[in-house]
């Protein structure tokens, strides 16, 4: 988990001052230092361990507020106030974490001082002609594996988003292909025809056919794709968990879709629709949580129809170790 590109927050968020974010229960202090550019320390001065996140930059120098220490974009101190006899000294320097900026998201790689294996996830279609995209936060008392389950699972769409996303007195049988890689699960609805709730039938007006595809990819990205026949029409919503601490995650999802309505008058559509849906699972998520607390603990029961979450624990729990092959396929039937 400690080896992977996190965002920490918005490229908006990151203005002027230090910004404190913590990722992987990390306390981090994020700043802009030569030429705009984000560095991240972890939060705590190495003199007297004030968080570095309550001071300034200053001629790109990230200054703590105690006692004025200077530390460069790497983290190097540079200067001391009121120190004489100068020498370089590792001791004085702050906890430096690889950090990049790309998509409008700051990343974060969480293992200090470490050459990153991989590069951060690029969204799909993001940059491709013809897409518009738009991206909402939240942050949620929940787990990763919890957050991203219900984000990819087809059966409480009935009840928890009854009527905007599925309706339970419509329900059709439908086949599922479930697939599994070394880093990803990927499910796909098949035969369903068309999605019997209200954001379907605002989005894809005269559309007859559609085939959606959950799919979790590690570090943390949830994601739905939904292709229609209309050959213009197509999206994807991703959502990045970005792990914050023990049952709390903060979400990033990152709508991007194409379509022959306008583009204005699908995200006056769309921006609240998606916005009462993440409530809505929002608030079925900590009440799930609270529960979980109130009986200390998770006593899950699981069926054929949860599609997603065995192997979503496969992957996030190094199934290697279960001396399972890591490629899995199947296909089910199921009603939606």
């Amino acid at each position: 988990m400690f080896q992977n590109w996190y965002i920490a927050c918005t490229s908006r968020e990151l203005n002027q001052k230090p910004i404190a974010r913590t990722v992987l229960g990390i306390p981090l202090a994020i700043f802009r230092g030569i030429d705009g550019k984000p560095s991240a320390f972890l939060d705590k001065c190495p003199h007297r361990n004030i968080p570095l996140s309550k001071g300034w930059v200053k001629n790109n120098y990230l200054i703590c507020k105690y006692h004025g220490w200077c530390f460069d974009e790497q983290g190097i101190c540079r200067e001391i106030p009121g120190l004489c006899n100068w020498n370089e000294d590792r001791n004085r320097n702050a906890v430096a974490y690889p950090v990049l900026e790309q998509d409008g998201f700051i990343w974060v790689y969480c293992k200090a001082d470490e050459l990153p294996k991989s590069q951060p996830y690029e969204f799909p279609c993001l940059k491709q002609k013809g897409f518009s995209t738009f991206t909402k936060q939240m942050e949620c008392k929940t787990t990763l594996e919890n957050a991203a389950e219900n984000f990819l699972d087809a059966t409480h769409t009935h009840f928890v988003h009854s009527g905007l996303i599925r309706t339970d007195n419509q329900r059709k049988e439908i086949t599922v292909k479930i697939t599994r890689s070394e880093n990803m699960v990927e499910a796909v609805y098949l035969n369903e025809e068309t999605i019997s709730g209200l954001i379907y039938k605002l989005l894809a007006p005269g559309c007859k056919k559609v085939i959606s595809i959950g799919r979790f990819i590690l570090p943390s990205i949830a994601q739905l794709e939904y292709c229609t026949d209309c050959d213009r029409d197509q999206l994807f919503i991703s959502l990045f968990l970005t792990p914050v601490k023990e049952n709390l995650i903060r979400a990033y999802s990152i709508v991007t879709f194409r379509s022959w309505l306008p583009d204005w008058f699908l995200k006056a559509i769309a921006k609240p629709l998606f916005s009462f849906a993440t409530r809505q699972d929002k608030a079925i998520l900590q009440l799930q949580t609270w529960n979980i607390n109130r009986f200390q603990g998770e006593k899950f029961v699981l069926t054929e129809i949860d599609v997603i979450r065995p192997h979503l624990l496969y992957l996030l729990k190094q199934g290697e170790k279960l001396n399972e092959p890591s490629v899995f396929e199947k296909i089910i039937k199921m009603k939606v």
